[in-house]
């Protein structure tokens, strides 16, 4: 890809090392907090140091694991669309280089006035909103690129939960959230190679040389309406990308579903461990309360003359 911010870079690296304490803090928390609240077996706790282990690798070679995930969804990306991890935006450069000039090699008359006006109101509108359109590339990649850092700063945190039982799920809901966000690139070159082929397929079908279609007052709109399809797949492509990896990679919930948000996991881990400190002092589960039979009422009965 070829954004590239080195500040912004370098800050989000030198973060992960600043904050590398407070992760290996809450990896001893949690695996502390794993020991005392299940009563591990032998087996079970070699199973937890082992998954320990494998957590701290992952946090201590994150700058080795990370792009080479990112370089597989890029790879993916290129075979769809070859070209696209060197150039992105080749394909709205494509589109927007159609409407550069006139389409039609039509110049401005005085005699067909009205002809001329048409024409160049056409040709205006459809340009101005195939470069509008096609810069919405330009704001997703920026954004794909900025998400893509938060989320290298933050999966340590997330990796280092996953020890902790109460909040494993949500660590787990992360790692999707990062999946899904790496995976952009490939919807993006899906996007492209459906904009280019619409494209191409539609400006081959109406051939402006053809004297048939000249002669029409419709020809401007016949020659660019190729763009202005294309232009419509890349907005929508652009747009639902970040929608439709969401649901791939997590089921279709928000970064901020209810069923794995901070205030739910808290409350819900309390009450396990309140329910949990209540078991240990009764020395017993605890017993439903007893039902008491409902009495169905007496039928009614009509009084007697």
């Amino acid at each position: 890809m070829e954004i590239y911010l080195p500040t912004f870079e370098s800050q989000i690296v030198a973060l992960v090392s600043a904050f590398r304490f407070i992760v290996f803090a809450i990896l001893v928390a949690g695996l502390i907090t794993a020991v005392v609240s299940q009563r591990l077996q032998s087996s079970e706790l070699l199973g937890l140091l082992a998954r320990a282990t494998v957590i701290v690798a992952a946090i201590a070679y994150e700058d080795v694991w990370f792009p080479k995930v990112e370089q597989v969804f890029l790879t993916a990306g290129n075979y769809i669309n070859p070209g696209f991890s060197d150039h992105p935006t080749s394909a709205p450069d494509q589109i927007r280089k159609s409407v550069a000039q006139n389409p039609n090699d039509s110049s401005w008359s005085w005699r067909k006035l009205s002809e001329s006006l048409y024409q160049s109101l056409i040709t205006a509108g459809a340009t101005v909103f195939v470069y509008l359109g096609t810069l919405v590339t330009v704001p997703m990649l920026i954004l794909q690129y900025i998400l893509k850092w938060l989320l290298y700063l933050l999966t340590p945190f997330a990796l280092a939960i996953m020890l902790i039982p109460q909040f494993r799920g949500l660590g787990v809901r992360f790692i999707q959230q990062l999946l899904a966000v790496l995976a952009w690139p490939v919807g993006f070159a899906i996007t492209d190679l459906v904009a280019l082929s619409l494209w191409k397929d539609f400006t081959a079908s109406v051939n402006p040389s053809a004297g048939v279609i000249e002669a029409t007052v419709y020809a401007p709109v016949l020659v660019m309406m190729g763009a202005i399809l294309g232009t419509i797949m890349i907005i929508i492509g652009m747009v639902s990308t970040p929608i439709v990896m969401q649901m791939l990679f997590a089921q279709g919930h928000a970064f901020s579903g209810g069923s794995v948000s901070v205030v739910s996991m808290t409350r819900h881990s309390a009450s396990l461990l309140s329910a949990e400190n209540a078991s240990r002092k009764s020395g017993s589960r605890p017993t439903a309360a007893p039902t008491v039979p409902s009495i169905p009422p007496p039928a009614a009965t009509r009084p007697t003359i």
